[in-house]
């Protein structure tokens, strides 16, 4: 049968997108130690479509301007300007790669988008709850602004007529549209959990969000009132084939893949859409993490066009796209190199180089691109806080030049060892041929959303992010009796050869730094009600309670849960409660009311099943602010 090709609005979407940048796809470990065959690893593709190219048949005519879709580093020129999410810190540097002015916006800064027409930026002040409006003329940063938005902006984009500013909110999940003349609020539309990246398409009809643990990016209609959204599911691996993912309530051999880690998303040429998404980690397959960008046309009758191709880079983070000449961007976080597609939104789309960044054993994690004014590609190091400038050739990265280190971290030397190891990979120290990193499962320290079977027991990724100091023991089962005994064990269980003492210190003082993920805001009175049946009739402060909300106790309910069940549950922390769905050690309960209507795997833990709609209201609103 002839399929008409759709009419093409191509999305590349980092971690899960319209093109996914990074789509990564893992099945749970089925043994007690990851097993990975070196041949299958040893072949693994530098880039391979699995599917026809969505392009069009040739180079496309305009595209999105790079302000359509936020990121780390704005090109001015063939200087930059970039925001350090660690310092918060935003700096603008020349051409030569020199720091001429710097400005302090806030801790965990996430994105910017500069407008060359205003020759103003727009920053997401994360903990901050705004953005910092700064105009940049010449070599000078001045603030000139600050508008309040929800909780947690992270992305932002600019429409092509500059008049309206997008911005996702995590702990909010909101995306809301912001006037640029004025910064007050145009309109507001309702996001899933963990929303990162947002772009707008050419034409400015239509924006794509990309999350963290839907396994979806969201199209939504920026061209009627309503702002309707869309959610598309990213296509994986089929079920059984290499990468795809073990539904662990299904016999051994029924796979099915899962699209996780989604944070970047951008539009590009001939209307296409990219995402970038990564997964979860696994095992017993080869390789446990497939990375992958998500082509993705447009919906035409219900249904939208959409393309995968694997990538050997890891924890693809950031993207770019050349509008002159055609060719996309993808840096690896994990990794520290940089994938080039050629002719990228056409049907002859293919690889034209993959090559690390920096000479071999200097540490970069890529967290922003951008494509200058002579075509070389700009790229913030967020680990080691310096930007490089390389221009990519057929086969090679070449003239590569760095700034040197732009900011100081607010984390202490031992600290950011650790983030250097958290979010390593390749190193067989950590996992068995270096597959996965603690970064795979555990973005921003947060958790995939997903529950594996482990060591014959089915397990979801817990929250580590503000859970890790005075929670030991470790571990559902508790049995890790501290934190650099459960880091051990996991390397072990991974296949890893393990860390020397210093370095798991190391990894523990980074995990240990992490804050606690913000949570929603809720009505006050509800949540005042809510706290009085957690602490009141309900009971719950008898396990968990104190600074930490848990009793660091292993419970048994009583209850014969199979072979694939754990005897006794360590009692988790309530700390970000509200990011770290699904719930219970088996993942069993898919939301808080699905909890506390005592719809999942563990019974008897308080009578909750009796409380009115509005009780559990109340009590959801207040365990979403723990």
């Amino acid at each position: 049968m002839k399929v008409r090709r759709p009419r093409l609005q191509q999305v590349v979407v980092l971690g899960g997108a319209a093109i996914a940048t990074t789509l990564a796809f893992a099945k749970p470990s089925l043994g007690k130690r990851m097993v990975i065959d070196d041949f299958q690893m040893a072949q693994q593709t530098p880039f391979a479509f699995e599917g026809a190219p969505l392009g069009g048949p040739r180079a496309p005519t305009r595209g999105p301007a790079p302000a359509q879709a936020g990121g780390a580093i704005a090109a001015i020129g063939q200087g930059a300007l970039v925001i350090d999410a660690d310092s918060g810190t935003l700096v603008r540097l020349d051409d030569q790669l020199a720091a001429t002015a710097s400005l302090a916006i806030g801790p965990g800064a996430a994105q910017l988008v500069y407008d060359p027409i205003t020759q103003r930026a727009f920053v997401a002040d994360r903990a901050g709850d705004r953005v910092v409006v700064v105009a940049v003329a010449g070599k000078k940063l001045t603030r000139v602004g600050a508008w309040k938005t929800p909780a947690e902006p992270f992305g932002v984009a600019l429409s092509p007529d500059g008049g309206s500013l997008l911005v996702t909110t995590v702990a909010d999940r909101a995306l809301v549209a912001l006037s640029t003349a004025d910064g007050k609020e145009q309109w507001r539309h309702a996001l899933a959990s963990e929303p990162r990246g947002v772009a707008i398409s050419t034409d400015g009809k239509e924006a794509l969000v990309g999350y963290l643990t839907t396994g979806t990016v969201e199209r939504i209609a920026l061209g009627d009132a309503r702002h309707a959204g869309r959610h598309v599911a990213l296509q994986g691996p089929s079920p059984g084939t290499r990468g795809a993912f073990v539904d662990p309530s299904q016999p051994r051999e029924v796979g099915q893949p899962f699209a996780r880690n989604a944070f970047a998303v951008r539009f590009i040429g001939n209307d296409l859409a990219i995402r970038e998404n990564t997964g979860s980690y696994g095992g017993g397959f080869t390789p446990p993490i497939e990375h992958r960008l998500a082509f993705l046309g447009p919906a035409e009758g219900g249904v939208t066009a959409q393309v995968g191709a694997r990538i050997a880079i890891h924890q693809p983070q950031a993207m770019a796209w050349d509008g002159k000449t055609d060719r996309l961007y993808v840096a690896g976080y994990g990794s520290d190199d940089l994938l080039t597609v050629d002719s990228a939104s056409q049907a002859s789309a293919a690889l034209l180089v993959t090559a690390p960044i920096g000479k071999p054993g200097t540490v970069c994690g890529p967290q922003g691109l951008a494509v200058s004014d002579d075509g070389s590609v700009l790229v913030w190091c967020g680990v080691s806080r310096k930007v490089a400038r390389v221009h990519a050739g057929p086969g090679a990265l070449s003239g590569l030049a760095l700034s040197g280190e732009l900011t100081k971290s607010r984390l202490s030397p031992i600290a950011h060892r650790g983030l250097e190891l958290f979010r390593a990979a390749n190193d067989a120290r950590l996992s068995n041929r270096g597959a996965l990193a603690c970064a795979s499962c555990h973005p921003e320290g947060k958790d995939d959303g997903l529950s594996w079977r482990i060591e014959g027991h089915v397990l979801q990724t817990p929250l580590l992010s503000g859970r890790i100091v005075g929670t030991h023991p470790y571990k559902w089962d508790g049995g890790d009796p501290n934190l650099q005994a459960s880091l051990s064990s996991t390397m072990r269980r991974l296949g890893g050869t393990g860390l020397a003492p210093d370095d798991v210190k190391a990894l523990s003082a980074f995990l240990e730094a992490q804050p606690a993920p913000r949570h929603p805001t809720r009505d006050r009175a509800a949540v005042a009600r809510g706290k009085h049946l957690f602490d009141g009739e309900l009971g719950c402060t008898s396990c968990h309670d104190g600074a930490v909300l848990t009793d660091r106790t292993s419970h048994d309910f009583g209850h014969e849960f199979g072979a694939a069940q754990l005897k006794k549950i360590d009692t988790p922390s309530l700390i970000g409660l509200a990011s770290s769905a699904p719930y219970y050690h088996d993942g069993s309960a898919a939301t808080l009311p699905a909890l506390l209507r005592d719809n999942a795997s563990v019974h008897g833990m308080s009578e909750t099943a009796q409380l009115t709609d509005p009780q559990i209201a109340d009590l959801v609103a207040y365990l979403e602010t723990l």
